[in-house]
């Protein structure tokens, strides 16, 4: 009988140690995946930053690029005001001959 007790105490322990280990890696396991999440979402944020000025840089090269176009027309209109305002109708009546179609 003393071998039978002793053979359920050895199968239970071997148990345990057994659950003991599995929990140490399920903690190790989750102790990884969390520091997988953190390295991704920092990546993530990384390149949305990137982005994000990428997108800054490029509206404010934009900006500039209009305000430089802008003031050429301006110059243009102050040197040659009546060629502008010949133009401007020129424009006005083609845009209307256009939006008439077919309509005659």
């Amino acid at each position: 009988m003393a071998t039978k007790t002793t053979s359920r105490t050895a199968n239970a322990n071997d148990q345990t140690d057994l659950v003991k280990a599995l929990e140490a890696q399920i903690e190790g396991l989750q102790s990884d995946v969390h520091a997988l999440m953190k390295a991704v979402t920092e990546k993530g944020e990384s390149k949305m930053e990137k982005a994000a000025e990428t997108v800054s840089e490029t509206s404010q090269k934009t900006a500039e690029l209009a305000n430089e176009e802008v003031e050429q027309v301006r110059d243009y209109i102050k040197k040659q005001p009546l060629k502008s305002v010949g133009l401007a109708l020129g424009a006005g009546v083609l845009l209307a001959l256009l939006s008439r179609g077919g309509r005659e």
